[in-house]
């Protein structure tokens, strides 16, 4: 998506960075017209709540050193965790 000169220098001096406007690209919806992109704190506390389950996922995966899942032919077989080098 491209940005005008305007919206550049606006959200420089409103503190609004390149991260933060893709994520309310991302995250936000669009109003009634379509010509506007709306992020909200409930929208923010969801997005927060499963950045931190996923945190949370990823934490236990590494005190287990990890985990792999053997897969045949788009089908899960087994799964396991990594605890020492898989060798094949």
């Amino acid at each position: 998506m491209n940005a005008t000169i305007h919206f550049q220098a606006r959200a420089q001096q409103r503190g609004i960075s390149p991260g933060m406007t893709e994520m309310i690209l991302n995250l936000g919806r669009a109003n009634g017209k379509g010509d506007l992109v709306l992020t909200g704190r409930k929208d923010l506390k969801q997005e927060i709540h499963a950045k931190k389950e996923e945190l949370r996922i990823l934490e236990k995966m590494l005190a287990h050193g990890g985990a792999g899942i053997a897969v045949v032919d788009e089908t899960l077989v087994t799964c396991f965790h990594r605890h020492k080098k898989f060798k094949r």
